[in-house]
């Protein structure tokens, strides 16, 4: 992406360590050459990186093995997305539909697991990805000191606004707001 340096970007060795620690919170969008034509990553950043992110005030260098949480226990987690990217002749086809849609099983496998998502970030660089987010449903909450702009949506509107065609991520997402509804009753 044109523009990163290391300060705003990071070390190579930094996000080995993330991919490591959070080995199911990207995919790649490939043709049969396995050519990358697209892809997504995200991670669940540790509550003061995610407070940080949401004022602007974060670099993606800061993210660390150490300021992710691995995602392998249940519970509610957060949602900064780091990149979606596709190959710009591939961004009039369906390849964005892929994307998503294998955004979403990724979410929804995570769901299987007990693991939810309560809120979501992203720092839209360009004017595509202020675009998407826009039509996501997001909302501009922060300038990034760096660049960009910082969206925001409540993941579970994010879900409403962006997945309704997936009634299983849907139907998980409900089923857990009931037990937790009445959980908090009782």
């Amino acid at each position: 992406m044109r523009g990163l340096t290391k300060v705003t970007e990071g070390a190579q060795r930094n996000w080995v360590q993330v991919f490591k620690k959070s080995p199911y919170t990207y995919g790649y969008l490939v043709n049969a050459r396995l050519d990358i034509l697209g892809y997504w990553h995200f991670v669940s950043l540790k509550e003061p990186y995610f407070k940080k992110a949401k004022l602007g005030l974060l670099l993606d260098s800061e993210i660390k093995a150490s300021s992710i949480y691995a995602l392998n226990k249940k519970g509610l987690y957060t949602v900064y997305i780091i990149e979606t990217m596709l190959l710009p002749k591939y961004r009039d086809t369906n390849a964005i539909m892929m994307l998503d849609n294998s955004f979403f099983d990724r979410i929804y496998d995570f769901a299987r697991s007990g693991i939810y998502f309560t809120e979501v970030l992203a720092n839209a660089f360009t004017a595509d990805g202020k675009r998407r987010d826009i039509n996501r449903g997001m909302q501009i909450v922060a300038k990034n000191t760096s660049r960009g702009d910082i969206y925001h949506m409540d993941f579970t509107d994010f879900l409403l606004k962006n997945a309704t065609e997936r009634t299983d991520l849907i139907n998980a997402y409900s089923k857990y707001l009931k037990r937790k509804t009445t959980k908090s009753r009782n």
